[in-house]
């Protein structure tokens, strides 16, 4: 055993690490038998114990859900299971492009619900975020009610929104959601 060792020692040209020794270890005292019997020796060194599973996951859920964000979900959880959390898919939500709700979720997933794609007239109106109401910005696909109550309390203690990149960084929006709404809007209008 100290000849193995030795020779792994000059080998690697480093000390080898207490993971290597102790397997090496349980190599050897499984070969070795006891006082000529056939029962191997048990090993003296201690199993090492790997680091078990995380009991919860945090998953990203984004786009056409009533409440996007953070939640923590068990493991096993699926993606219907991280949407439901999220408070359910929105009517604008595109059901063809639905991600797989059977799937099993992992740890730092994103869940993102697409919003259906406007069409005709509507896709070609842009409505300024800095002069709209609560009720014009919820016609916006991808700003729910919270959502376009938060733009116009936010624009009130604030004012006017200089951008997309203004909009996203006060209100803390994901680049799905930004990306979504920012078809649709426009920011011309400066308030008093």
């Amino acid at each position: 055993m100290t000849a193995l060792v030795g020779a792994l020692k000059r080998r690697s040209g480093r000390v080898i690490g207490l993971t290597v020794l102790a397997a090496t270890a349980v190599a050897v005292g499984a070969v070795m038998t006891a006082r000529g019997s056939d029962q191997p020796v048990l090993a003296t060194t201690p199993a090492l114990a790997a680091p078990g599973a995380a009991a919860t996951l945090l998953v990203f859920v984004s786009g056409a859900v009533a409440h996007p964000g953070l939640y923590e979900l068990a493991t096993g959880a699926r993606i219907a299971d991280a949407i439901a959390d999220a408070g359910g898919v929105l009517p604008a939500a595109d059901p063809g492009r639905l991600p797989n709700l059977s799937a099993l979720l992992h740890d730092g997933h994103q869940v993102n619900v697409p919003f259906a794609k406007t069409s005709g007239a509507r896709a070609s109106a842009r409505i300024d975020v800095n002069a709209a109401g609560v009720a014009e910005l919820e016609t916006v696909p991808g700003i729910t009610a919270d959502l376009a109550q938060a733009i116009v309390d936010t624009r009130a203690q604030w004012g006017p929104f200089a951008g997309l990149a203004d909009l996203r960084t006060a209100l803390g929006l994901d680049t799905a959601t930004a990306q979504l709404i920012g078809k649709h809007l426009s920011f011309t209008t400066s308030l008093p």
